[in-house]
């Protein structure tokens, strides 16, 4: 490999690495306010002590899950090589 090369190859991985961040960040921002408003929703079905519907608590579950998910994926992409630390 030349040096222009390498360093092409090296912008490639780390500018590839930054679009996966960004949409990672954005993904799990927009999870995380759907959450909060399940749990709002959540709430609302408590009148009587009565649980909230499974299906809704099923789908809380499972957007904590991806977010668990998105945020191992971010520690990894901080943590590659190439990659920059604020």
């Amino acid at each position: 490999m030349t040096p222009m090369s390498a360093t092409r190859l090296r912008f490639t991985r780390s500018l590839g690495a930054a679009l996966e961040r960004d949409r990672l960040e954005r993904r799990v921002t927009r999870v995380t306010v759907a959450i909060a408003a399940l749990r709002e929703r959540a709430s609302e079905h408590r009148p009587g002590l009565e649980a909230p519907p499974r299906d809704l608590r099923q789908a809380i579950a499972d957007f904590e899950a991806q977010i668990e998910l998105m945020n191992a994926r971010l520690r990894e992409l901080a943590s590659g090589p190439g990659s920059t630390q604020v």
